[in-house]
Parts: C-alpha cells; structure tokens; sequence
C-alpha cells in the first residue's frame, strides 16, 4: 500500500502510510534511503506488468498479499505487536483495508490497459489529491501559494498525459490511465484518512498489518469470483515477481520509509517520491521497451516539479 507519498506517500510506488516524525535534518543517509525506496516503487510498476501480461490480475495482487501478509505477521510476532482489533480500532482496520484493496483492485486491473510507465506516473499524483484535500480536512495543513502553483503544474501534466493518449489513441492507454489515477484517490483517501483519525490510535505497523490483513482476503475472493483462470500463468517466473513484491516492496520498503519517518521530517522525505515515476518510466523503457512519446517528457517533467512544490517546506517567514 501506499508507499504504496505520498501510500504518505506515499505508499511510493505504490507509496506508504503517513506516521508522525520530529524534526531533524534531510542527510546524506535519508538522501541514500530515498534513492532506493522511490528506484524499488519506480521498478515494482514495471513487474505488476510484467505479472499481469501472464496471470489473472486480482489473483496476482491477492498472492502478493499472501506473501506480505506473512512477512509482516512474522515480524509482528517477533517484535511483540499487537495483531488484535477491537471495537472502533476494528472499524478503522476495516475501512483502511478495504481502501488498500480498491487501491490495487483498480492498479491491476488498470495496468492492463496501459502501461508501466504511465502506471508509475498516475500511481505517484496520490500526494497531490493528499494536499488538496488536507486544506480542508487536516489542521495546519492548509495550502499557501507555492503549494497552489505546484498541484496546478501536477494536474497540469496529468491533464497534458491523458489529452496524448486520447488524441492519438494509442492502444487505448487512456483508460488504464484513468483506473489508475482513481487507484491515486484511493490512495490518497486512505492517507487521509490515517492522518485524520488514527494517527494517535494505530502505530506504523498495525496501519501496515491492517491494510494487508483486511485486503489479502478480499482479493483472493474477487479473483475467484470474476476471474474465469486465476492461477493460469504462474510459472516460476512469476512466482518470483510476486515473492519480490511481497517481501522486497510491501514488506522493507512500506516499514523502511515508516521507520524513517519516525526521524525525519515528512516533507522532506515526501519531496523524493517525484523520482518514483522516473524510475518507472526508464525501467518500461529498458525492461519492456516501452516508448516514450513527445508530450509524456514535459509531462513527467510539470508532475515532478509540481508534487516537488506541494511538498517543499515552507521557509521561515514565507
């Protein structure tokens, strides 16, 4: 999930939950964190392609789930989580799971229609519907100018992606697009909501246990409801992309950029996750050999300085 900047963020790619986190300096050591984190959500677009080319979808997502799942529970266990929900907390777990599992309900089936690239890219404006609507829901984090400009250039460069794609109509990508932007909201909702309501209840693991516990279930029962073969296509080399983005992508990197953020300032962190699409676009390049079209550059370019703007901290005085 969500970083998964962003999932805050963002469950990068796909970016993870928001956590509190005090105020200490961007170093060299976050720098080199973020580096491999957004590389690691850039590439992981890229092999849900590369997964889904073969497997049903949803059984591809409930898998990675299973894998995650277990990870995460072990590493519970062996740190002495709390794995139970009750009352409210059990309310809570259930609405952010079932949001985690429309998030990635609308990736994978959405990915079919277009490709990694531009997956990675829609995936990443989550942060930018994150700012908008924490204007109005979340205190003291109302939008000043320069966060204006930057989700203006942001939607600008979303806007700019799918006029290309629906003026020459390539291969219908603009309505794999369009699910994987709602996967965004999806995203973002679920951030905002964490930020609105549990940040004082949930810790950074059971926001993560919660959302995986809750969606796991939910899409392996979608997948053999709807899908007329789930489990054609799993060879070993799929299998392996699924153990990848289970263990390497849900599990290290959604807790790794939860551990950071409990010494990191999150706005600084949050102004890396803009390399995540870029990661993605130059692995659909390289591993897919994906085309790069004429506008999809100064697109890329107007959603990275945007979601650069939202996220760059004020200075003093501004």
């Amino acid at each position: 999930m969500q970083t998964e900047s962003q999932r805050t963020s963002p469950r990068a790619v796909e970016g993870p939950p928001l956590a509190r986190a005090p105020a200490r300096q961007v170093d060299a050591r976050l720098v080199g964190w973020m580096l491999l984190l957004t590389f690691l959500w850039g590439f992981n677009s890229i092999t849900i392609k590369m997964v889904t080319l073969a497997m049903a979808p949803l059984m591809s997502a409930g898998l990675r789930g299973v894998v995650a799942l277990g990870a995460v529970t072990a590493y519970g266990w062996a740190r002495g989580e709390s794995m139970r929900y009750r009352g409210l907390d059990l309310v809570h777990g259930l609405v952010i799971g079932v949001l985690f599992a429309l998030e990635f309900v609308l990736i994978y089936i959405g990915v079919g229609f277009t490709n990694g690239g531009h997956l990675s890219l829609f995936v990443n404006t989550a942060p930018i519907f994150v700012a908008g609507g924490a204007h109005f829901l979340l205190p003291g984090e109302r939008l000043h100018m320069l966060k204006s400009v930057g989700l203006g250039l942001a939607f600008a460069g979303v806007a700019l992606l799918i006029s290309d794609e629906l003026y020459i109509q390539q291969q219908g990508f603009w309505r794999g697009d369009l699910l994987v932007l709602g996967a965004a909201i999806a995203w973002a909702v679920t951030t905002l909501y964490m930020k609105r309501f549990l940040m004082e209840r949930f810790n950074g693991f059971r926001l993560l246990h919660a959302q995986v516990l809750v969606s796991t279930p939910l899409l392996l029962g979608a997948s053999l409801l709807l899908e007329t073969a789930p489990l054609a296509g799993l060879d070993a080399a799929n299998l392996a992309l699924v153990i990848f983005q289970g263990l390497v992508v849900v599990f290290f990197s959604y807790l790794m950029w939860m551990s950071l953020l409990t010494r990191y300032p999150a706005s600084g962190m949050q102004s890396f996750t803009f390399l995540s699409p870029v990661w993605g676009v130059a692995a659909g390049v390289i591993l897919l050999g994906e085309s790069v079209s004429l506008l999809m550059v100064p697109a890329m370019a107007l959603i990275g300085l945007g979601l650069y703007l939202v996220n760059r901290p004020r200075s003093l005085g501004a």
